[in-house]
């Protein structure tokens, strides 16, 4: 099992995703918290510890995790410390910035999924 640990629902994802996803098995989601810009670290750290309880519980073969960036590296550690797989979405991105009749700029983006890339410790991921 693969959980879905991010603010992209399965059901969205793009065929080449879903295909990526097959190697693990069955895909569930579980929504990225909403992050309270307010939050202390301490705050963080124990939606963390309570999201990565109900990850290990699961016991699946991979966790995708991406979203906010301090929440999500407390998540991504405890779940590596723990022993878990955790991954995020490898994507190339196609911008287009336009310049609106009143003077603002429109950008957009379409992300083009390429892989998944597994979480390392630096130490591990300098090793070889």
């Amino acid at each position: 099992m693969l959980i879905n640990c991010t603010n992209h629902p399965y059901e969205i994802w793009n065929e080449p995703q879903r295909k990526a996803a097959e190697f693990y098995g069955e895909v569930m989601d579980l929504p990225f918290p909403q992050i309270d810009p307010s939050a202390e670290s301490e705050d963080l750290r124990k939606i963390a510890a309570e999201y990565a309880e109900k990850i290990e519980a699961l016991k699946p073969e991979a966790v995708l995790v991406a979203g906010e960036f301090t929440f999500q590296f407390m998540l991504v550690d405890k779940l590596l410390h723990d022993g878990v797989n955790v991954m995020t979405s490898c994507s190339k991105r196609v911008t287009e910035e336009v310049k609106r009749p009143d003077g603002t700029n429109e950008k957009k983006s379409v992300f083009l999924f390429e892989r998944f890339r597994k979480y390392a410790y630096y130490e591990e991921s300098t090793k070889s």
